[in-house]
């Protein structure tokens, strides 16, 4: 069961107030359907807490915003940065298999033929860049599978431990770096071993996870794809019209190694297990462009 915190009282428009964002609790094995818990408030001063049935932590949700955010502003000057998450926390069941952060929606993605080319130029490049990447439109029964068990979301995945941007274990009886900072510590040369690791990184339930990730090519306040080389600006509901977006971290138990081979070619319900969930609805921002 999710613990609720308190809801914010007052929002500024360095919160985002337009979008709504919510921590996630998955319902089902086979289902898309999720239960809402915490309100994750962008730029929140504090770290908002959040606990599931696998997870316990507390996340930062950093948008770069105008006006920005005075206690977080420093953190995107001179970077290029439109949205950095941080996330501190312990696993309350050790992971099998790969466990993964991106995102996905709750539905198949139904794309245009220039949606599509857009994707296929997007996702070659991320082939290149990220090892383990893992995408999918999505699959539904009865059309593309036969049973509801072999459903799929449509999703674009990462190995959490290799691909995030900045990772650090802190061994229990230790204390781990407060979130909010610049850096947490991680040193250049771990980050390199970090990310060429051939081996499955195995997580407990004694040390504290803490890690952060960010990017300049989402624009979650205004909803859009921007800055990416050959592209042009590109409102987000082009790719999953009005459907929410949901920040997720999951394991997949079939996928015991690192390699193309120990890869599943699908990731549905029934074989993952959610860590983290953050749901953002974007209805207030579509509506305001006449998108229903």
């Amino acid at each position: 069961m999710t613990k609720l915190i308190p809801a914010f009282t007052t929002m500024q428009q360095w919160n985002v107030p337009d979008l709504s964002v919510y921590e996630t609790t998955s319902l089902s094995k086979i289902s898309s359907v999720t239960s809402r818990g915490n309100t994750i408030v962008p730029n929140s001063d504090v770290p908002i807490p959040f606990e599931n049935e696998n997870f316990k932590g507390q996340i930062l949700l950093l948008l770069r915003t105008e006006p920005r955010a005075a206690k977080w502003s420093n953190l995107f000057v001179g970077r290029r940065r439109s949205f950095w998450i941080q996330l501190q926390g312990q696993f309350k069941k050790a992971p099998q298999g790969q466990v993964y952060i991106g995102g996905e929606v709750p539905k198949k993605l139904q794309l245009g033929v220039i949606t599509r080319s857009f994707c296929t130029i997007l996702l070659g490049v991320l082939n290149m860049l990220v090892v383990g990447l893992h995408y999918s439109l999505g699959l539904t029964s009865p059309g593309d599978v036969e049973r509801v068990e072999d459903e799929e979301l449509g999703h674009i995945c990462f190995p959490l431990h290799s691909s995030v941007d900045e990772f650090v274990c802190s061994p229990a009886g230790t204390t781990p770096p407060p979130l909010g900072q610049d850096s947490f510590g991680e040193s250049a040369a771990a980050r390199a071993e970090r990310k060429a690791a051939k081996t499955l990184y195995q997580y407990n339930t004694d040390d504290t996870y803490t890690f952060s990730f960010f990017s300049f090519y989402i624009d979650f306040v205004a909803w859009k794809l921007v800055h990416v080389p050959g592209l042009p600006t590109i409102n987000l509901e082009r790719f999953w019209h009005t459907m929410p977006l949901r920040i997720v971290s999951y394991s997949v138990a079939a996928e015991q190694g690192t390699e193309q081979r120990h890869k599943k070619p699908t990731h549905t319900q029934q074989d993952k297990e959610y860590y983290m969930g953050v749901e953002m609805d974007p209805k207030a921002i579509l509506a305001a462009r006449g998108v229903r």
